[in-house]
């Protein structure tokens, strides 16, 4: 890995890249929390925020966890 960032350093192409895998992560973050959301649905936030603000980081932690799985650690 560190021979293919040293490869691309000096030809410019290491932060355009970058940029790329940052868009492809948060496109993908955004498409797992709302699959997530639609199979287990967070309680109401109006009624019990503290519940909904656990769920929501639950189902957070999952979607990081899997991103990062099929992203970065592949």
């Amino acid at each position: 890995m560190i021979f293919y960032l040293d490869k691309m350093q000096p030809n410019g192409s290491l932060y355009p890249h970058l940029m790329e895998v940052e868009q492809t992560a948060e496109s993908r973050m955004q498409q797992t929390m709302a699959q997530l959301l639609k199979q287990t649905p967070a309680p109401d936030k109006e009624q019990n925020q503290m519940a909904w603000v656990q769920h929501m980081n639950s189902l957070k932690a999952q979607a990081e966890e899997l991103v990062l799985t099929e992203l970065i650690y592949s």
